[in-house]
């Protein structure tokens, strides 16, 4: 009985202290890739999203809502990129097809904070 007592207090003192906050959250964020950097803005109540080529021309721009819940960031209307190269710029028009509501796990190593967009591919946006 000991044993257990222990073990759930152990847990749940693990569970609090992983639990990301959303003001922790709050910041800037970059990916940078072979074609793109990607960028990620996140203020108390929106999310600003902006692509650059690699020379630094801004290639997208869009912003929306965005939640927290359960070390998850759920983005509303987001244009995943992934690394993919833009020709040219693309409006919030253009962009509409490909916008989606889309949900990511983030972690919390010490101050470093990141957001995993595709671990596969490694695309990580990291807090500046």
């Amino acid at each position: 009985m000991k044993k257990i007592v222990v073990f759930c207090v152990f847990s749940s003192i693990i569970m609090i202290s992983c639990n990301i906050n959303k003001k922790s959250l709050l910041g800037n964020y970059y990916f940078k890739g072979e074609n793109v950097i990607d960028t990620l803005i996140i203020k108390k109540d929106i999310y600003v999203h902006r692509i650059y080529d690699k020379n630094s021309r801004l290639m997208y721009q869009g912003e929306n809502q965005w939640t927290l819940e359960n070390d998850r960031i759920t983005l509303l209307k987001f244009y995943n990129n992934e690394d993919n190269k833009l020709e040219e710029f693309l409006s919030n028009k253009d962009a509409q097809k490909f916008l989606m509501i889309s949900s990511f796990p983030i972690y919390e190593n010490g101050n470093e904070v990141t957001i995993e967009v595709n671990a596969d591919e490694n695309i990580l946006y990291k807090k500046k």
